[in-house]
């Protein structure tokens, strides 16, 4: 647990690094809100920003060896993250359900397998940290793993409003790869370093890769597409 003794401050700066993110598209909009603001991405944000506080406040009673209050917050989660999954899940939904004519399907939904990536390695993250709660040295990286299950909303975010270059797509997919598994990579490194053989983050780190990889393969594909499409028809999630 000492190496994530700090994790608290990591997730105290994702905050900020949130709002920069979602500045131009949310959170600078608060004031006059465009129509395709919908009820329902207010529902989302709220959720995932409950999502992350929660992650702060967990790990700084961990921090302040308050570990009761740990435990209680932490019950929170069976909520807050079924919460993350579904809405996101909605969100996508209603935003395909809503392309106007004339778009190109075909790139809209390519580019959003990264969103379903994200789903699915939030919902693995979360659900093996919840498994090995008792045992804290697996809990806390899988915990920070669901970080970086989601990140990709964030970082794809930064290169493609702030960025010079990166509002093409192809870049800001490089880009946010390089970030998001060169991150793990890294994390992947100091654990071998410490003789953790196994590292936790492999997991979030080979669903992300999948997913990136799927934007330059599967996601091209009629199958894909078709996938899509039946995710769209369905009702209200």
């Amino acid at each position: 647990m000492n190496s994530h003794r700090n994790v608290c401050i990591y997730f105290i700066l994702l905050i900020p690094v949130t709002l920069l993110a979602f500045w131009k598209s949310y959170f600078g909009l608060l004031g006059n809100m465009p129509g395709t603001i919908t009820p329902l991405i207010h529902v989302h944000t709220l959720i995932m920003m409950l999502w992350l506080f929660m992650l702060v406040a967990q790990a700084w009673f961990v921090h302040t060896k308050r570990y009761i209050a740990h435990r209680w917050v932490g019950r929170s989660s069976f909520v807050i993250a079924p919460l993350v999954i579904l809405s996101s899940l909605a969100t996508l939904q209603r935003f395909f359900k809503n392309i106007p004519e004339g778009e190109d399907l075909a790139q809209i939904y390519r580019l959003h397998v990264l969103a379903f990536g994200m789903v699915v390695a939030f919902t693995i993250t979360w659900g093996l940290a919840m498994i090995y709660r008792k045992q804290a040295a697996i809990h806390i990286r899988y915990i920070v793993s669901t970080v970086f299950a989601v990140s990709t909303a964030i970082v794809f975010r930064i290169f493609d409003f702030w960025i010079p270059g990166g509002d093409d797509n192809d870049t800001a997919v490089v880009g946010n790869f390089c970030v998001i598994i060169l991150s793990l990579l890294l994390l992947i490194a100091l654990d071998w370093r410490m003789g953790v053989k196994r590292s936790a983050y492999w997991v979030v780190a080979i669903v992300q890769g999948i997913a990136h990889l799927g934007y330059w393969t599967y996601a091209k594909s009629g199958a894909f597409l078709s996938f899509c499409q039946w995710f769209a028809d369905l009702g209200k999630i």
